[in-house]
């Protein structure tokens, strides 16, 4: 027969060994979760939404440095285009058309190539080309585009890219040719 004593020690041992296993089963199914939450709780990676891309320039075509005034590549949420959406899409709240670099700064002049990064916010872009400014004034009737991103069809037509948060999609080429520039939109 077992003594009181005796009871209360194997008792005492039994809710040790309980302690112990449950210690070990808490400490992994810890590491277990921390290890199946990879990446866990990482911020999202560092990357601003955009496009982006080479211009190439065809030789011989550069306008005389009194005809331009402004070359820039747009990014438009909506196509087909017309006068009266221009300055509209420019100039609302969020804009409708975007401008690279901005309407101070251009893309470089008489160059045969060169290389643009848009920052551009999350959405789908239908029409993107290069913009020139001809005449010293601004209206819809001193710009043209010059360069398209678009299919291989002869017209081209363009082709229209989606820019996914914290994405920057890369590989939007176009060609410029000032003496046989794209179908104007508007």
């Amino acid at each position: 027969m077992i003594s009181v004593d005796e009871a209360v020690a194997f008792e005492w041992v039994d809710y040790y060994f309980l302690f112990q296993t449950m210690k070990v089963f808490l400490a992994t199914l810890c590491l277990f979760l921390l290890a199946s939450c990879e990446p866990g709780l990482t911020p999202p990676p560092e990357v601003e939404p955009g496009l982006g891309g080479t211009i190439l320039f065809e030789k011989g075509t550069w306008p005389r440095q009194d005809s331009l005034f402004n070359l820039w590549v747009f990014a438009s949420k909506i196509y087909p285009l017309d006068s009266s959406k221009i300055f509209t899409g420019l100039f609302s709240e969020p804009p409708a058309i975007y401008i690279h670099p901005s309407f101070e700064k251009n893309l470089p002049f008489f160059v045969d190539s060169t290389v643009y990064s848009f920052a551009l916010p999350a959405g789908t872009y239908k029409y993107i080309g290069v913009l020139q400014r001809f005449r010293e004034e601004i209206s819809v009737g001193s710009l043209r585009v010059v360069g398209l991103y678009g299919s291989n069809s002869i017209p081209p037509e363009p082709l229209q890219v989606t820019v996914e948060d914290f994405q920057f999609v890369r590989g939007v080429n176009m060609k410029v040719n000032f003496h046989k520039p794209p179908r104007q939109p508007f």
